[in-house]
């Protein structure tokens, strides 16, 4: 192939689609190409002396950070860290080398001083750590390894504000404790019984145990004053209205005015946090701004010592023991508005779920069982492109087509998971599946291009090659809606094993659809000079 037809290849605007979808990809997933060292951190105990907020105050470490040194020794992998961290001795300081990433490739090296003492060793109750991700990929429990919990709720009278309630409080959780890839949804089995599902990667089954039983510490501060602390059964809060008919000033759901969405709901305080209110807001000033007056103060939220959110308060609640308060809030939009309301319904309500809940059924998944399905699906997809290599070379004896099918289908999975990285979705076996069944569309699709440009039709109208990659396209078209039609359902299916399964299908398919497909009918076009 000349310059001059390589040229107008890559000029064309449907390769250039295509190419720039790569690089995007490429930077979404970040493989590992650097062969990064150090020990990667998947959890942090709020509580341990390692943590976003420890004895010391709040630090930069968090999930995601790479480890590399201790007390100045580097570290390669996470055993390290943990046979040098058993050798430090109580009370005293430990020098912790770390590097978070701020943009594909480019990280910020810090060092973090900690003291340790007799309550606060440096070990996986405190830290977990994992092998340098190869990518920044998010793979679920079955691949890597974790626990999965189905929880219900322990109670006589259950409704589908209880689920949603205990979902989002949960939530709340366990984002402050920093635990990547978590994963939390609400499915209801064909007998009509409903369950919380929580996946926790990379977390063993005693530890995950431990932070859904663990009720969290709770507290609100106005100034140096801390007003209600779930740690004090005089100082907590008695009831947060989730229905408009709850007696403690009701809930409002998002309402559009002056063009954002406002909230508020109601909530009742017991007596100490009332007279705490009022002593740590009667020497507040009042400032005013164009939405009105407010205290010089916020109220400020911590849920296990991380803040979590600051709320005004307004003038006329200065120095009164209120016992019945109401929180307001807004968003942009509806979904915005609504998501705000149900988290601070959630971060009040989490020193106590609603109801108390039971766990149906617990399962784990050894890292080691995890690799080795990764290990198995990777031969798998070397496997299944050796296969279509060979059928493809004895259909067409051409190396060069051969080898476009080839590489067009690898670009379009390529893409699908560059995707998935980008918006976090998390990768377990049904996904995989779905990505290697999309394979076998691929090539069927790319095969009907195929011969639609190297044997034409004996009609007349449809010797003009772009008629002849329209007839292929429409084929193409028919044959992605009807597939579509069978995903769909798949996809809004209650079981997380379709969902995974439909989404990346559908998203192959799409991508092949409006990116590889039309680029590749152009460069099969181009190298047999149509």
């Amino acid at each position: 192939m000349n310059k001059e037809k390589t040229k107008r290849i890559l000029l064309d605007w449907r390769v250039i689609i295509l190419i720039t979808l790569l690089v995007v990809s490429f930077l979404a997933i970040q493989p590992n190409i650097f062969n990064q060292e150090g020990a990667q951190v998947v959890y942090l105990s709020p509580q341990g002396a390692i943590g976003n907020y420890s004895s010391r105050g709040l630090t930069t470490l968090t999930t995601g950070s790479i480890i590399t040194g201790l007390n100045g020794i580097a570290i390669n992998n996470p055993q390290q860290f943990y046979t040098l961290a058993s050798a430090v001795k109580p009370n005293s300081y430990v020098t912790i080398s770390y590097k978070n990433e701020v943009f594909p490739y480019v990280y910020s090296a810090s060092k973090l001083s900690l003291f340790i003492t007799n309550a606060s060793e440096l070990n996986s109750t405190y830290v977990q750590l994992s092998q340098v991700s190869s990518s920044a990929l998010q793979y679920g429990l079955d691949l890597v390894g974790g626990t999965e919990m189905y929880i219900q709720p322990n109670s006589t009278i259950i409704t589908n504000t209880t689920y949603s309630t205990i979902e989002n409080i949960l939530n709340t959780r366990l984002n402050v404790y920093g635990i990547s890839g978590v994963s939390i949804t609400q499915i209801q089995t064909l007998s009509g019984a409903k369950f919380i599902v929580v996946d926790m990667p990379n977390i063993g089954e005693a530890q995950a145990l431990s932070l859904i039983n663990n009720q969290g510490q709770f507290y609100a501060t106005i100034g140096n004053t801390t007003i209600f602390n779930s740690s004090n059964p005089s100082e907590v809060i008695q009831q947060v209205c989730l229905t408009s008919s709850c007696p403690y000033g009701g809930l409002q759901p998002p309402t559009l005015s002056n063009g954002i969405y406002t909230f508020d709901f109601g909530m009742a305080l017991s007596k100490q946090s009332a007279e705490q209110f009022k002593l740590a807001t009667e020497n507040l000033s009042v400032v005013s701004s164009s939405s009105g007056s407010s205290l010089s103060k916020p109220i400020v939220l911590y849920l296990n010592g991380k803040v979590v959110e600051n709320l005004s308060i307004e003038s006329t609640l200065k120095g009164v023991a209120a016992q019945t308060v109401l929180i307001t809030g807004s968003g942009a939009t509806y979904q915005q508005a609504e998501n705000n309301m149900k988290t601070l319904q959630a971060i009040f309500q989490s020193g106590s779920l609603p109801v108390p809940i039971k766990i149906s059924s617990i399962d784990s998944v050894s890292p080691v069982v995890g690799s080795q399905f990764i290990s198995q699906i990777y031969l798998l997809l070397i496997a299944a492109f050796i296969g279509i290599a060979v059928v493809v070379f004895l259909r067409y004896k051409d190396y060069k087509i051969s080898l476009l099918i080839l590489l067009t289908s690898a670009a379009e999975i390529f893409i699908v998971i560059g995707i998935a990285a980008l918006i976090k979705w998390t990768l377990d076996v049904p996904s995989i599946a779905g990505i290697i069944a999309s394979i076998g569309v691929s090539v069927d699709d790319q095969i009907i291009i195929t011969d639609e440009i190297l044997r034409g039709s004996s009609m007349v109208e449809f010797t003009n090659v772009k008629k002849r990659i329209k007839r292929a396209f429409f084929i193409i078209y028919v044959s992605f809606f009807s597939f579509a039609a069978i995903m769909f359902p798949l996809f809004f299916s209650t079981s997380t094993l379709f969902t995974g399964f439909a989404l990346t299908t559908i998203l192959a398919m799409l991508v092949g659809l409006l990116v590889t497909r039309p680029a590749y009918g152009q460069i099969i076009t181009k190298i047999k000079e149509f």
